[in-house]
Formats: structure tokens, C-alpha cells, sequence
């Protein structure tokens, strides 16, 4: 079997263990550290408010980091500091320290150990199947939260939640070091896929071993910033009207479980469409496929104009969990695609600073537009506008074919 698929299954387990034991897991600390330690639930949000922001800061510096040296020796400093990070918390009576754990240390392990790396290592083992790589891969992320998160919550049960931390910083520190040395970090000579591959894939193969490019020409170019906002935009509506689907279906008189069944069956939908997405991702053109999956996240925001019934949030509930978990793959996918590996470090994480900033204004603007309003008819409406423009902007990718080789000198695969 092709040494890339065992490198899925790595970044699949690596997709479950580190998501589910930080950002899946994170609601199950909520109450015992609250009480422990005499905590609001705001201040309690406020850590994983600094997980976010000190991930999306992290990432430009994380993904230049894989651009010039190791991901083996990154996997290794990641591994190690989860390890220090879960015992620090565990420890830890100061807000002060807690609070710069989980912006610096722990969001530093997440990316480095986690998401940058894993995507940028199945880009290098993958070009024709890239995108099914890529999307069987975060299937991990699902896994985690069907298996992981109930044995912390058994943990905390029977260990306590101090206990639990410290169990989980150790686990992750193993689990990462032992996947840092038995994991290759790119095939050998001669060691490729057999299957045809799109124009850019391609293309991108030219610019193995170029120095990546500069942080100021990748800035420069078109179409950093036609798939950057299309996809921030995107992902930022998405996410908020995940957010805000719970509330709505409350005050349009469903019943709490009702309505907590609309996020079950998101994530049914996110699960399923990864599963079919995994056979047709390479099959598409992936600014087509992207295009599509904006435009269905746009109709939710139409339909949510339209209405409020049980069967109209249930539709729109599926929509969302199709397009929030294909998107991010494919897009992953793309950028590999249309930079090639030696930049792709640094714009995979220039782009999640991007996406986070966006979805961060989106669903603070949300909230102020209902506390304003008393409903998020405006939000909608402003969504589908800004949905409309993301479609445009992805599709206007297909002008602006140009390659990353270095700083001067642009390879070009026009169409």
C-alpha cells in the first residue's frame, strides 16, 4: 500500500486525540473547574476564547516554521509542550497562568502537533488524491468527539478534573512523540501516486525545492486574497449560523431537545458528506466544488429569511453540516494545489489567521445585531450578501492561475 495512506491514518488518529482531548473536551471542564475554583462560566468561556485567538496568531509563525525546517522536529516541540501545558493546568490555582497557557503553550502544540502540520504533510504524500486525503484525514476530528470525549468525561467522573489533565497531557505527549518518530515526512524518489492529476497539482510538482516565498510577495498576489476572503467569508457565516441556530429554534417555540437535535444533525450531515466527498473530491474541479459549497451556505441564510418552521431548520441544519465540513479540506487541498509545498506552511497559516479574524467579527457582529434588533433578520440578509460575493470571489480564481516559485519568478499554468 502507498506509504501516504498510512500517513492518513496517522493524521486521522492525531485529528481525534488533540481536538478531542482540547477543543471537543473543553465543555466537560466547564462545570467541576467552575465550581473548584469559584470561576463564572464567563470566565471559564474566556479560556477557550484565548485557545482561538492564540491558534489563529500562532499560525502564520507555526506554518513558516514548516516551511523551513523539520515538521518531525516540530511534531517533537509540540508534543512536548502539550505535555507541559496539560500538567501546568492541571496545577495551576492562577488565572493569569492558565489564561497564558492556553494562548501560547497549548495553542502552539495544537497547530504545530496538530492541524498545520497534519495538512501540510498529507499535501507533500498526496497530489491526484489530495482532497480525499485531506477530507479522510479531519474525519479524525468526528471520531475524536464519538470516542474520545466520553472517556474524559469518565475521567473526571472517577479521577477528578486535575487528575484528568495531567492523564491527558501525558497521553498526548506520548501519542505525538511516537508518531514524530515513526512518521516520513515526504515520499522518497520515485515514490508517487499512480493516478492523473489536475492542471495545478501539476503544476505545483515544479516547485518542489524552491525556497518558500516571502511573506510580502504571497500578500501581493491576486489570488492569496480571492481564496483567502471567499473562504474567510464563508467559513465566518457558517460558523455563526451554527451559533446562533440553537436560539432561533428556541424562540421560534421548539423544545430545547428539538432544537439541540438540529446541532446532532449537523454533525450527521458533516460526517456523511466527508464519507462522500472522500470518493468524488479529486473527481471536481476544486474552485468549482467550493463555489458550490458556499452558494448552499448562502441558501441557509435565504431560508432562514424565509422562515422558522422545524422542517426548514432541519433542511438547513443538513445544508450546514455539508458545507462547514467539506469545505475546509477542499480548501486545504487548493492551497496546496495552487502555492506548491514549499509556501504552503505559510499560507495555510496566514489564511487561518484570516478565517479566525473573520469568524470572530461575524459572530461578535451577531450577537450585537440581536441585542439591537431582538432577531437576526439583518444578519441574514447581510449573509446573503456576503455569500453572493465569496461565490464570485472563489469563482475569479480560475483569472489568476499563477504559481508560487520564489520571489521573482511567478511559474504560470494559465487557463
Amino acid at each position: 500500500m502507498y506509504y501516504g495512506w498510512y500517513v492518513v491514518m496517522m493524521a486521522a488518529a492525531v485529528y481525534a486525540v488533540v481536538m478531542g482531548t482540547t477543543f471537543s473536551a473543553f465543555g466537560l471542564f466547564v462545570v467541576p473547574v467552575s465550581e473548584d475554583l469559584n470561576l463564572s462560566r464567563a470566565d471559564m468561556n474566556t479560556a477557550l476564547i484565548l485557545l482561538n485567538i492564540g491558534s489563529a496568531l500562532l499560525a502564520p509563525v507555526v506554518g513558516r516554521m514548516l516551511d523551513r525546517i523539520s515538521a518531525r522536529l516540530i511534531m517533537i516541540a509540540s508534543a512536548l509542550l502539550a505535555g507541559l501545558s496539560f500538567t501546568l493546568l492541571s496545577f495551576s490555582t492562577s488565572l493569569l497562568l492558565s489564561g497564558g497557557v492556553m494562548a501560547l503553550m497549548l495553542a502552539a502544540a495544537v497547530q504545530g502537533g496538530c492541524t498545520l502540520t497534519m495538512s501540510m504533510l498529507l499535501a507533500r504524500w498526496f497530489t491526484a488524491r489530495r482532497g480525499r486525503a485531506m477530507i479522510l484525514a479531519m474525519m479524525g476530528a468526528s471520531l475524536g468527539s464519538i470516542f474520545i470525549v466520553p472517556l474524559i468525561g469518565w475521567l473526571i467522573e472517577h479521577e477528578g478534573w486535575r487528575a484528568t489533565l495531567l492523564i491527558i497531557g501525558v497521553f498526548d505527549m506520548v501519542f505525538l512523540l511516537a508518531l514524530a518518530l515513526v512518521v516520513r515526512e515526504r515520499p522518497r524518489p520515485g515514490e508517487l501516486e499512480t493516478a492523473a492529476v489536475s492542471d495545478d497539482a501539476e503544476a505545483s510538482k515544479d516547485l518542489e525545492g524552491q525556497s518558500p516565498a516571502s511573506i510580502k510577495f504571497l500578500l501581493s498576489m491576486p489570488q492569496f486574497w480571492t481564496l483567502g476572503i471567499s473562504c474567510a467569508i464563508a467559513m465566518a457565516m457558517m460558523q455563526t449560523i451554527i451559533i446562533t441556530i440553537v436560539p432561533l429554534a428556541v424562540a421560534a417555540g421548539l423544545t430545547t431537545v428539538q432544537a439541540a437535535g438540529l446541532i446532532s444533525i449537523t454533525g450527521v450531515a458533516a460526517l456523511a458528506s466527508k464519507i462522500l466527498l472522500a470518493v468524488v473530491a479529486d473527481r471536481f474541479d476544486r474552485i468549482l466544488m467550493l463555489a458550490v459549497l458556499f452558494a448552499l451556505g448562502t441558501i441557509v441564510s435565504i431560508l432562514l429569511v424565509v422562515g422558522d418552521t422545524y422542517l426548514l431548520l432541519v433542511a438547513c441544519a443538513l445544508m450546514l453540516g455539508i458545507s462547514s465540513s467539506a469545505a475546509a479540506p477542499i480548501f486545504y487541498a487548493l492551497l496546496a494545489d495552487r502555492f506548491g509545498m514549499s509556501s504552503f506552511g505559510t499560507v495555510r497559516g496566514l489564511m487561518s489567521l484570516l478565517i479566525a479574524v473573520a469568524s470572530a467579527v461575524a459572530i461578535r457582529l451577531a450577537g450585537e445585531a440581536f441585542d439591537l434588533m431582538g432577531n437576526y433578520d439583518y444578519v441574514f440578509y447581510t449573509f446573503i450578501g456576503l455569500g453572493g460575493l465569496a461565490v464570485v470571489l472563489i469563482l475569479s480564481t480560475w483569472l489568476t492561475r499563477t504559481l508560487v516559485a520564489d520571489d521573482s519568478r511567478p511559474v504560470s499554468s494559465s487557463v
